[in-house]
């Protein structure tokens, strides 16, 4: 389906506000013809005293229209209908005749900036609700898609569909209600003109096909080009976050040169194809205004060959030139909001692009909700591969019982956090099967599991906000005190009170006002307060220094009692006290025992103790 047909889809819902807009929009273009068609009429009235020297009688009907009929003095007064009569004797009756014309223009002027008004505000509203839609529609897809998809693509570019794209898309739907008035306006005087002269009509609309070809030729180009320029943005995009993000690093290495060059290129990239659509729109609105002045040229000296012969008023063709004007200028509004629209589809296609993405990672048709979980875990013949490449893991078989604490240690590659992540399904296995108390995960509902395992990752995630407000991060009514109880677990709450506003305290974009140490110890009362039933350490301890560890072993242990526990460390005082450790090497388990147990084989385990953990063991 094509990317208008889809936007068209959204508009739906607000089909009955579109209507409205739409009588606005026909009743300001029948305003502007009321007030030409009147301008015409006068001059034409005010001729017949100048030229006659004859009173006139000017009928003013309820149509806006203004009719005269000239009276000789032996002739009976005539009497109009619906109308008002005005008589002619003498200038000071033209005079006055003219005032009431200015004020009722005037008028029409006060009920067209209302209607306008109506229009716009209705149109943006649509607009705005369309996009408040779309952003949300986009923004729940996000979320719930795989890990691996956001490992696959650029942070930055993934932003900027949220935000540049929906920006263009959101100006050109608003910019809908120029182009609505000026459709309204092209009818409403084009069939003015053709009652008035039909000849004159065919010669002002012989410019319509060109000028439709011009607009639809550009609009193909003008699309192209707008996707090259929201992909140059997407790449700006990402180089600023990868700039914030990594800012120390680039301070730390002075690269702050090198890093300025890169943009550079990024950046002139960006204004070429910037540049590419900004001819074509320069092309383009010449051509429109060189063809519209060939209309006009031709309808007025036309025009004027009628006024000669006597087959059109000196008044109607004023107004007739007026509304060729009037009509050509819509064209050009429609060509300007055809370039619009032409980038919106660009955004739209980029947009839709991620709306059509399926998800691998959803629930199954059957899947079940599991309250509670005691915690028993088993991996059964276990495969899992990235896109179909290399094996991370080959048949990993293991079973682990409620409450045990598990141990992963090995080189970095092994596989280690790969298998953590597949019990937490953020990816499908390849091959084999994980249960948990018996139940295939692929069975158990996405909420229901993930509910029941807290992670502490290594790289420690903290969201704007407050302390407090990161602590029951996932359990939003969780009491004060339970927040609190969950710190002193985690031996923050000492620090937390020394600060000015507490458990209140802003923590800054990504916790940067606290220290590593901090962060991850507010991590942990997080998953403290979660209460799981099956725990995931992932390097919680190595953001810590020697007294931060020392305090939170402790609070470790009594998290994981009666847990299941998955520990990937690589200190020796975070594994060696596991109920078992399980040594992977090139995505199999190759070892397996305590720590003493596997002290006493001459394997990887003890290679990994001498080597990493830096033990004594001759």
């Amino acid at each position: 389906m094509s990317s208008s047909k889809r936007l068209f889809k959204y508009m739906v819902p607000y089909v009955g506000s579109a209507l409205i807009a739409f009588l606005c929009t026909m009743l300001i273009a029948l305003c502007e013809m009321g007030y030409v068609s009147m301008l015409a009429e006068t001059i034409d009235a005010v001729k017949v005293i100048d030229t006659k020297g004859l009173p006139a009688e000017i009928t003013f009907f309820k149509s806006f229209s203004l009719q005269k009929a000239i009276k000789s003095p032996d002739q009976p007064e005539s009497i109009s209908k619906f109308g008002i009569k005005v008589y002619l004797a003498d200038s000071d009756d033209a005079i006055r005749l003219v005032t009431y014309i200015v004020f009722f223009i005037l008028a029409v002027f006060i009920i067209k900036g209302i209607l306008t008004y109506g229009k716009t505000y209705i149109m943006s509203r649509i607009g705005q609700k369309m996009i408040l839609n779309l952003r949300y529609e986009l923004y729940s897809k996000l979320v719930h898609f795989p890990l691996r998809f956001f490992t696959e693509r650029k942070a930055g570019d993934i932003i900027s569909r949220g935000t540049n794209d929906m920006a263009m898309l959101s100006y050109s739907v608003n910019s809908l209600a120029e182009a609505t008035q000026a459709v309204a306006t092209v009818l409403v005087f084009v069939v003015m003109m053709f009652i008035k002269s039909w000849q004159l009509t065919l010669l002002a609309i012989v410019v319509f096909p060109p000028t439709i070809y011009i607009i639809n030729l550009f609009g193909k180009r003008i699309k192209r080009a707008s996707t090259s320029i929201q992909s140059k943005l997407a790449d700006i995009s990402s180089y600023f976050a990868k700039t914030l993000s990594g800012v120390k690093i680039i301070k730390s290495f002075a690269t702050e040169d090198w890093e300025k060059d890169h943009f550079t290129q990024e950046n002139k990239a960006q204004y070429v194809v910037s540049m590419r659509r900004v001819r074509l729109n320069a092309y383009q609105m010449p051509l429109i205004e060189f063809i519209s002045a060939l209309g006009m040229l031709t309808v007025f000296w036309f025009g004027f060959l009628q006024v000669i012969t006597g087959r059109l008023t000196t008044g109607w063709f004023i107004g007739f030139v007026a509304m060729v004007g009037l009509v050509y200028k819509p064209l050009k509004t429609i060509s300007i909001f055809n370039s619009s629209i032409q980038q919106a589809y660009a955004s739209a296609d980029r947009i839709f692009e991620i709306l059509d993405i399926e998800s691998e990672i959803h629930d199954s048709p059957d899947a079940i909700s599991i309250k509670r979980i005691d915690g028993n875990v088993q991996l059964q013949d276990v495969t899992f591969s990235y896109d179909n490449g290399n094996p991370v893991l080959s048949h990993v078989n293991l079973k682990v019982s409620a409450g045990e604490s598990i141990a992963l240690v090995g080189p970095s590659g092994a596989g280690k956090t790969t298998l953590v992540n597949l019990l937490m399904r953020f990816y499908n296995v390849t091959d084999g099967e994980i249960t948990i108390d018996g139940y295939p995960i692929s069975r158990i509902s996405l909420k229901s599991l993930r509910s029941q395992v807290g992670l502490v990752p290594q790289e420690t995630i903290l969201f704007g906000g407050t302390i407090k407000e990161n602590i029951a991060y996932g359990r939003f009514g969780a009491s004060d005190d339970e927040i609190i109880q969950s710190a002193k677990s985690a031996n923050i709450h000492d620090f937390i009170m020394q600060l000015p506003n507490s458990y209140d305290t802003q923590v800054g974009e990504h916790g940067m006002q606290l220290s590593g140490g901090q962060r991850q110890r507010i991590s942990i009362a997080r998953a403290i307060l979660k209460d799981p039933r099956i725990l995931i350490l992932d390097e919680a301890t190595s953001s810590l220094d020697t007294e931060s560890e020392s305090l939170i072993q402790d609070a470790l242990a009594y998290l994981m009692k009666g847990r299941t526990t998955f520990i990937i460390a690589h200190r020796l005082s975070t594994i060696m006290n596991s109920d078992r450790i399980l040594v992977m090497d090139n995505g199999e388990i190759v070892e397996s025992g305590t720590h003493n147990q596997l002290l006493s084989m001459d394997g990887l385990y003890r290679k990994l103790c001498s080597a990493q953990f830096r033990v004594d063991i001759s």
